[in-house]
Parts: C-alpha cells; sequence; structure tokens
C-alpha cells in the first residue's frame, strides 16, 4: 500500500519506481519486495476520494515478475480487502466500533466496493474466527460488496460478446469459450477441450512446459477475439494480464494443495485460474466474483457445469479449497452486486528504498 501522492504520476517514471520497488524484471525479485510470484507482486495506491459518496479511490497494479511491466488495467479483489484494513487503520475514514462501514472507488475497473470492517480500539480487527482457503489462520470478518460490477473493461455487459458461448479459432482447433465481464475480464474454457484434468494442482500444471504453451495460445486467441490485440501481437507482452483463463469442469471430489479433501457435495464446479502464464495457487478474488456472475448467467460454460443448482451463493473449488460469492440481482434480473467475505492485517509499515 502506497499513498498516491508519494509516487510520480502515472506513466513511465512511475512504472521504473514501481518495478523498483518490487525488484522486477526478476524470476526471484530479490532485488526487492516482490516475492516471486504473481500473488505476491502487486501494488496498490490510495488517496482520499473526490467522487460524491464515495470514501476513498484506490488503484491497483499487477507488477510483472520476469518482464519489466505493471498491468494498471485489472483490480485485485484480495488486495481490495488489504485496503479496507489500510484505510481504517491510516485514519481515512471515521473508525466507530463494533464496525466501520465505506465505500471504495476502484480506478481500474471504476467500480463502488462497499466495505465493512470490524473495529477495536480505533483499528481493524484482526483476531477473528474467518477462515479462508489458502490463508494459514483465521482473521476478522471483512465483507466487500462489489456495486453494479458489471461491463467495466468492454461496456458491453456481462457478455462482451453477446454471447453466452463463443467459438474461438486457436492454433489446435477451434474451442468454445465464455467471456465474462464483471469485476474482472475472464475467459472460461471447459477442461476437457484442453485434454487437462481439471482437479489438477499448481506444481504439476507449472512444470508443464507445453500445457501452459497451449493455455496461453488459448488465451492469445481470446485477447484477439475480444479486441484486446491486433492480429500478428503476442498477448503476453500487449495484455499481460487479460483476459483471465479460467478452465473450468464439473464438481468432484479432490484433494488440495496441503491434502485437505473437497467433497463434490460442497462446491458447485472445480476452476483452475491462470495468470501470467502460470496456475494460480489459489482462486483471485476479482475472478471469483466474476465466476459467481457466470455461474447464474444462463448457457454458459460455468452454468453449464453447475447443473441444478439456482441459489445466489456459487462455491467454487480451487487448488486450496473453497471460494463462495453472493451475486444478488435487482428487480431487473440485471446483477446488483455481488459480495465476498475476506480477512486482512497488516503486516509492517516503513520506508522501501529506489535508485530512480
Amino acid at each position: 500500500m502506497v499513498r498516491d501522492e508519494d509516487l510520480p504520476p502515472p506513466g513511465d517514471e512511475r512504472d521504473a519506481v514501481v518495478l523498483e520497488i518490487m525488484g522486477s524484471p526478476d524470476v526471484g525479485q530479490i532485488d526487492g519486495m516482490g516475492g516471486g510470484s504473481s500473488s505476491t507482486s502487486k501494488i496498490i495506491t490510495v488517496k482520499r476520494s473526490e467522487r460524491p459518496g464515495v470514501d476513498v479511490d484506490f488503484l491497483f497494479g499487477q507488477v510483472a515478475v520476469r518482464d519489466p511491466l505493471v498491468d494498471w488495467k485489472p483490480n485485485s479483489g484480495n488486495l481490495t480487502s488489504a485496503v479496507c484494513a489500510y484505510v481504517v487503520d491510516e485514519g481515512l475514514v471515521p473508525a466507530t466500533e463494533p464496525e466501520t462501514t465505506f465505500v471504495l472507488y476502484n480506478e481500474n475497473t471504476r467500480t463502488n466496493i462497499r466495505a465493512t470492517v470490524p473495529v477495536v480500539g480505533g483499528r481493524a480487527a484482526v483476531q477473528g474466527d474467518v477462515e479462508v482457503a489458502g490463508v494459514p489462520r483465521p482473521g476478522a470478518r471483512i465483507v466487500n460488496e462489489y456495486l453494479d460490477p458489471v461491463g467495466k473493461f468492454r461496456d458491453k455487459g456481462v457478455l462482451p460478446t453477446g454471447n453466452p458461448v463463443d467459438v474461438v479459432e486457436t492454433p489446435f482447433g477451434a474451442v468454445e469459450a465464455t467471456f465474462v465481464d464483471a469485476a474482472n475480464l475472464v475467459m472460461f474454457v471447459d477442461a476437457a477441450y484442453l485434454e487437462m484434468d481439471g482437479a489438477v494442482l499448481p506444481a504439476q500444471v507449472n512444470s508443464d512446459d507445453v500445457l501452459l504453451g497451449k493455455i496461453e495460445a488459448v488465451r492469445s486467441a481470446g485477447a484477439l477475439h475480444l479486441g484486446l490485440i491486433e492480429p500478428g501481437a503476442v498477448a503476453a507482452m500487449a495484455s499481460p494480464i487479460l483476459p483471465l483463463v479460467s478452465v473450468i469442469s464439473r464438481a468432484a471430489d479432490y484433494r488440495t494443495t496441503q491434502g485437505t479433501a473437497v467433497s463434490d457435495g460442497e462446491i458447485d464446479f472445480v476452476a483452475r485460474v491462470f495468470s501470467l502464464q502460470r496456475m494460480h495457487h489459489a482462486h483471485p478474488l476479482t475472478g471469483l466474483i466474476c465466476t459467481a456472475v457466470a455461474g447464474v448467467t444462463a448457457g454458459t460454460v460455468p452454468n453449464r457445469m453447475r447443473g441444478e443448482r439456482s441459489d445466489s451463493w456459487v462455491r467454487v473449488g480451487h487448488p486450496k479449497g473453497v471460494a463462495a460469492a453472493e451475486v444478488r440481482h435487482c428487480a431487473d434480473g440485471s446483477v446488483e452486486s455481488v459480495a465476498v467475505v475476506r480477512t486482512a492485517r497488516r503486516l509492517m509499515a516503513g520506508e522501501v528504498y529506489v535508485r530512480v
């Protein structure tokens, strides 16, 4: 988390400073604050908002590990929860006990997020009993409600192509895919098209260069299909994040990376998400919001896999367990909001030194 005023204005100079802070490009990010993976190579800028009805604006940057790139297009849902705790701890909103509610504006996706944070002693509470799959210890309950999250990337509603399923031409043949625009821009593909075990874990996939290359080829074809890149462009450089690829399979029993059993009755379907040419260790939160919207949208790949389930909560099986989101609709059937529960706490505060 960085105050917006502490960085240069948006542009090449800001990107250079951010790359220096994180230690990119370098596979281990040894000379910076990054942790060598897409999940640990992120930055957020925060400032008080001048927008009516909004308390704080924030902007997310996904910092590439191996390349000198900072992508300011998508948002990070998990770090949005961290923004909530930061805002309370920094006094950017008045803190009231037992909980404080305020509105964030995400500049990447032009989305308002209603946040509710438990407060103890004027600071964001740390202790709690909320467990999040992939986080080793429980924490205090932070609720984020993404208000009107649809159509922020392509301005064309839930389905940016207008179709629940598109046929996308790839170097190895035609693939059926669903594109959904809700908090993130995600391309959903049936695992069968990739001849991939839907419950496979990241360690196996991320050592399989052939499969990773195949998935990146699918993503590149999806980026071209959406008009995110020009013909002949390399998606890994021209659009390194969007669209995310989520490989979907029907609910089935499997074991997580920690060896914990997940039963098919706990989940609506299984998802494996790919970001920066690697399988995500769990499931990105904005990707979860998008997946939940896809799950309740008739005819999409996730909706087909969901089968007969029809309630507002969508439960997704990922490599570290189960994640859930609630889709709330307006009277006319449009998506009003998507709510998720997360935890976050301050780890440290300090100064980072840069050479640029």
